[in-house]
């Protein structure tokens, strides 16, 4: 069954177990990363958490209203497909939670406003609800 977002609705909330559910994996291990790419597919979805648990890598996350600050892993996986998102077709869809361990809100799509490519360490993007 292909990922689709028929069904998903902005402001509803979504555990990764039922997400992978829906778009019929196996296990929600598929959507267990920040930044997920499903195969044959035009979408990027990023799993946002505001505050992470302490053990984990802490990234500068953060939305207020329609703004999302964001910071892409350290191995910089799909950056370049979000950067030209706009001109390659790819979608870019946002679930976000203030905190681990509790389910994601889908806000719905974003559009890239700003990025600041970096090597060493996370790049940093601005992207904005649709």
């Amino acid at each position: 069954m292909p990922v689709t977002f028929q069904g998903i609705r902005i402001g509803q909330k979504y555990s990764r177990p039922q997400l992978a559910d829906l778009w019929g994996y196996r296990g929600y291990q598929a959507l267990a990363r920040g930044v997920v790419t499903p195969r044959d597919s035009n979408f990027i979805i990023l799993f946002v958490t505001e505050y992470q648990q302490t053990f984990q890598e802490q990234y500068d996350d953060r939305l207020t209203g329609k703004i999302l600050q964001w910071e892409g892993p350290r191995d910089h996986f799909a950056e370049d497909r979000m950067e030209n998102s706009h001109d390659n077709g790819d979608e870019i869809h946002v679930f976000h939670r203030e905190r681990h361990h509790s389910d994601f809100t889908y806000i719905g799509r974003v559009v890239v406003l700003k990025i600041e490519r970096r090597i060493e360490r996370p790049s940093t993007f601005q992207f904005r609800v649709e």
